[in-house]
């Protein structure tokens, strides 16, 4: 019998990190669409070449997968995501998909090594990164950027921020990224060395919904719906999507498709957020991760963490703090960072990581600076305690899912003593 576009095109399970993985009924028609929308949406070339770093069993990936298809580009794979950076100056891509954490090892790689020249090279590379991202957030906001201002990154452009971009094959047009939200510092980073970093947002249950585009990218922002895609804000902050991309249903769930889906076909994402007066979406946070404290503030803790993010002393974090006073962090340290830093004020802070993660000297060193990091945050969501993990979140280790996503029940359940005892020593 001849398909037709409403027939059943694959399952894919959701990651599980807020329960037990669902079976996302997804038709034909709704890939079909979503590709059509994408490329009347993003300027998308026969002459592109991609490289691919994520699992096909990704929404993101797997779309973006065939709107390449469709679109005569190159796509070529990674073996192994620690070897991005080998693969990127090999296959010189000029347009690519990845995750934020992906950018976040690419940048605080780049910073470690530019902050490790030394002398007159370190303070170079230093305020030429200051310039870059001032540059980068002045023309975000649509602010004029001074002459002088545009004349010294023009010199930083030369001596640094070309350097960035052959480190990345030299042709990339633009990358695109979702899973998770993107800190301001790094996004500012990468635009200030010409690198356009773009926003976007989907998820299993509706395949792409929405990104920014290189000529109207706000940083920050996950952008503005692709066409033929309604997107809405409910009263609670939700937001609700609506169009031929959003899923048949759970597969052997009828009563988990009817709790997101309304009779007139809008699907509550789950996820909370706004939509600015120009029309561009921002997430706050997902709706089961926003956690209330005892003194009934709610609280967002992938802001928080994406503000940690900033800090060179934070490879990984999860923040906690349900029916407690005040927000904790776990933190997985960047231990070439953290040793540097300690060497330099002369503490002898042990040398595996597991000593390291229970000195007093490198613990209060990481909340000094995760202090100063939450400052500009309300009094109710500073980090007020942080533990040190010896250990990094795996997938293998069942913390992260295939997309690097947090497990929070999982660090919750793992690491319950741990958090405790960080209340307890108040």
């Amino acid at each position: 019998a001849r398909g037709r576009p409403d027939d059943l095109a694959t399952i894919i399970y959701t990651s599980g990190t807020t329960g037990e993985p669902k079976g996302v009924m997804l038709t034909h028609d709704n890939f079909v669409s979503d590709i059509h929308s994408i490329t009347n949406g993003l300027p998308i070339l026969s002459s592109d070449v991609s490289l691919s770093v994520l699992p096909l069993s990704h929404i993101f990936e797997r779309t973006v997968f065939y709107v390449f298809c469709f679109n005569g580009v190159s796509v070529n794979y990674a073996a192994s995501f620690e070897l991005v950076g080998e693969y990127l100056r090999e296959v010189k891509p000029t347009i690519m998909t990845a995750v934020p954490r992906l950018f976040e090892k690419v940048y605080h790689r780049i910073i470690k090594k530019g902050m490790s020249a030394g002398g007159l090279k370190s303070r170079i590379f230093a305020r030429s990164l200051a310039v870059g991202q001032r540059v980068a957030e002045l023309e975000d906001k649509k602010q004029r950027v001074p002459l002088s201002l545009k004349l010294r990154h023009a010199v930083a452009d030369h001596l640094v921020f070309r350097k960035w971009r052959e480190g990345i094959g030299g042709r990339l047009r633009y990358f695109v990224s979702g899973g998770a939200p993107l800190s301001p510092t790094l996004s500012y980073s990468f635009l200030g060395a010409g690198i356009k970093i773009l926003q976007g947002y989907g998820m299993t249950e509706t395949c792409i919904v929405c990104a920014n585009r290189p000529a109207d990218n706000r940083v920050g922002s996950i952008g503005k719906p692709f066409e033929g895609i309604e997107v809405k804000i409910a009263a609670d902050g939700e937001m609700l999507v609506r169009g031929p991309n959003v899923m048949r249903g759970y597969y052997g769930h009828p009563n988990a498709t009817q709790s997101v889906m309304t009779n007139d076909g809008w699907l509550a994402t789950g996820d909370v957020g706004y939509i600015d007066d120009d029309g561009h979406l921002f997430l706050t946070d997902r709706k089961k991760d926003l956690f209330k404290l005892s003194n009934g503030k709610y609280v967002a803790p992938q802001l928080i963490e994406s503000l940690l993010k900033q800090s060179e002393f934070v490879n990984q974090v999860v923040v906690v703090g349900a029916s407690r006073k005040f927000p904790v962090a776990l933190i997985v340290p960047d231990w070439e960072a953290l040793k540097h830093a300690l060497r330099a004020a002369g503490k002898n802070a042990g040398e595996t990581h597991a000593e390291i993660s229970r000195n007093a000297a490198a613990i209060k060193m990481v909340q000094r600076d995760v202090t100063a990091m939450t400052a500009q945050l309300a009094d109710y969501e500073r980090v007020r305690r942080v533990a040190l993990l010896a250990d990094e979140f795996t997938i293998d280790s069942g913390e992260l899912t295939p997309t690097l996503k947090v497990k929070r029940s999982v660090i919750d359940e793992r690491y319950g003593k741990l958090i405790d005892d960080l209340y307890r020593s108040t």
